[in-house]
C-alpha cells in the first residue's frame, strides 16, 4: 500500500477498472434512473436501469483517464450553467500565476457546485483543475466514493474516533495537501465542515490548524506562505436547497437536532446541480503572505477576502427588508438588542431598488410558513455578515 492510498483520488490506471464496476452496480444504476427517468423508472424500473447503462457505456468509452473523465465532466458543467444560471461570472485568475499551484479556501454553499465551478472557472482559461477535499461523510455510498475520487476529489476523514484517530487523519490530511502542493497540483477547501446553510460565511480556525499540522515546528506565517492560500468566494442568487435548508435550520432550533435521511446529502447535490441558480458570481483573491502568527489571523484574512468578494443580488436585500418589518428574535431581546436585522437595514437601504420584484415574493411564498424565517435569515445573513465585519463592497447585481 503506497502513501495516502486511502484518501487520494484515483490513478489513470484505475480507471477502466472503477468505470467498469460502475456500469455493473446496481445501486448507481438505480439512482440515475431515478434522476434522469423518473416516469419511465416509476412503472419499468428494470428498463429504465437497463437505458441508463447503454448510455453511460457509450459516453464512457473513450474514457481512459483521469483527463478523460474530466473532459466529459466539462461537458455537463457547460450545460449546468447554460440550463440552470442567468449567468456565470468569475473573476481574479488573471492575477495568479497559471504555473503555480495554489490552495484554494472557498466559501461553501452547495456539495458539489462550488468546487465544480472553481474547476470550470480553471478549465476554460487553460489551467489545471483541483484536487477537491471531500469530507466522508459525503461517500457513504461505494458509487459516490468511485464518482468523487474519478474527479480528483480526496478524502477527508472525519468519522474517526477517539484522539488519536483523530489526530492521525488530521495528519494525514495536512501531509497530503502539502504534497500535493508542493507536486504542483492545486487544491479547493472548504473554509469550514459542512455548508453555511444560514449564509453566514466564516472560516474555522480548526481548519487552519490542521492545513498547518504537517508543518508545526516551522513559524505559522512561514507555512500559510509556502501554501500559497488563495480565498474563493461564491455566491448564488438562488439557492437550489434554500427549502431543505430552511427545514433543517428550524428543525436545529426548534427541536435541538436535525435527523438526515439516508442518501439525503446525495439528494441535495443532484438538487443543487440541476436546478435553477440565477447569476452566480464566482472570485478568487490574492494569495496569503507570511505575516501570521496564530491560526485566527490566518481566518480572519481569509474571512476578510471572501466576504469582500462576496456578491450579493437583490433577493438579499429583499430578505432583509422582510426581516427588518419583523420584532427582535427571542435571543436579541434576552440580550437587550433591537431588531439587528432592522439596524443593518438601515445602513444599506439607499443602495437598492426593490420595486416591482414579484418573483421574490413567489419564491418566498412556495416556502412553508414555518420555515420562512429562517429562509428569509439564509438570504439576509450574507449582508449582515458582510456589514458586520467591514466588507466595503455591498452593491446588489
Amino acid at each position: 500500500m503506497s502513501e495516502f492510498d486511502d484518501i487520494r483520488p484515483y490513478h489513470d490506471d484505475e480507471v477502466d477498472g472503477v468505470l467498469a464496476s460502475l456500469l455493473a452496480n446496481q445501486d448507481f444504476l438505480e439512482f440515475i434512473a431515478r434522476f434522469k427517468l423518473p416516469r419511465l423508472n416509476a412503472v419499468l424500473p428494470r428498463f429504465a436501469v437497463y437505458l441508463v447503462r447503454l448510455v453511460l457505456a457509450r459516453q464512457v468509452r473513450k474514457v481512459h483517464s483521469i483527463n478523460d473523465f474530466q473532459k466529459m465532466v466539462s461537458s455537463y458543467a457547460r450545460k449546468l450553467v447554460l440550463e440552470t444560471m442567468d449567468g456565470f461570472r468569475y473573476m481574479g485568475l488573471e492575477h495568479l500565476d497559471p504555473g503555480e499551484s495554489y490552495l484554494y479556501v472557498g466559501n461553501h454553499r452547495d456539495i458539489a457546485g462550488d468546487s465544480m465551478l472553481v474547476d470550470y472557472a480553471l478549465y476554460l482559461t487553460g489551467r489545471d483543475t483541483v484536487r477537491i477535499a471531500v469530507g466522508d461523510n459525503l461517500v457513504q455510498r461505494q458509487f459516490a466514493t468511485d464518482l468523487m475520487k474519478l474527479n480528483k476529489s480526496f478524502l477527508i476523514r472525519r468519522s474517526e474516533a477517539g484522539a488519536k484517530k483523530i489526530y492521525a487523519a488530521l495528519l494525514e490530511s495536512s501531509r497530503y495537501i502539502h504534497a500535493s502542493i508542493a507536486s504542483r497540483n492545486s487544491i479547493w477547501i472548504a473554509q469550514s465542515e459542512g455548508r453555511a446553510k444560514d449564509g453566514i460565511d466564516l472560516t474555522d480556525p480548526a481548519l487552519v490548524k490542521m492545513l498547518t499540522l504537517a508543518e508545526r515546528k516551522q513559524a505559522m506565517g512561514t507555512t500559510v506562505k509556502n501554501l500559497r492560500i488563495v480565498p474563493v468566494s461564491i455566491a448564488y442568487e438562488y439557492d437550489p436547497c434554500d427549502l431543505l435548508k430552511a427545514r433543517e435550520l428550524h428543525s436545529l432550533k426548534s427541536e435541538g437536532g436535525y435527523n438526515k435521511a439516508p442518501g439525503e446529502d446525495l439528494l441535495s447535490l443532484v438538487k443543487g446541480l440541476g436546478e435553477f441558480k440565477g447569476k452566480v458570481t464566482l472570485r478568487f483573491g490574492a494569495p496569503l503572505g507570511d505575516q501570521f502568527e496564530i491560526a485566527e489571523q490566518v481566518a480572519s484574512e481569509i474571512d476578510r477576502q471572501i466576504l469582500d468578494g462576496l456578491q450579493l443580488y437583490h433577493i438579499n436585500y429583499w430578505a432583509l427588508e422582510q426581516l427588518s418589518k419583523r420584532g427582535p428574535s427571542e435571543a436579541e431581546i434576552a440580550a437587550g438588542g433591537g431588531n439587528h436585522y432592522n439596524a443593518v437595514w438601515q445602513q444599506v437601504a439607499h443602495l437598492v431598488d426593490l420595486d416591482s420584484l414579484s418573483v421574490l415574493t413567489d419564491r418566498f411564498d412556495s416556502c412553508p410558513e414555518e420555515y420562512q424565517l429562517e429562509w428569509l435569515q439564509m438570504y439576509a445573513n450574507p449582508i449582515v455578515n458582510k456589514v458586520d465585519h467591514g466588507s466595503a463592497n455591498l452593491t446588489p447585481e
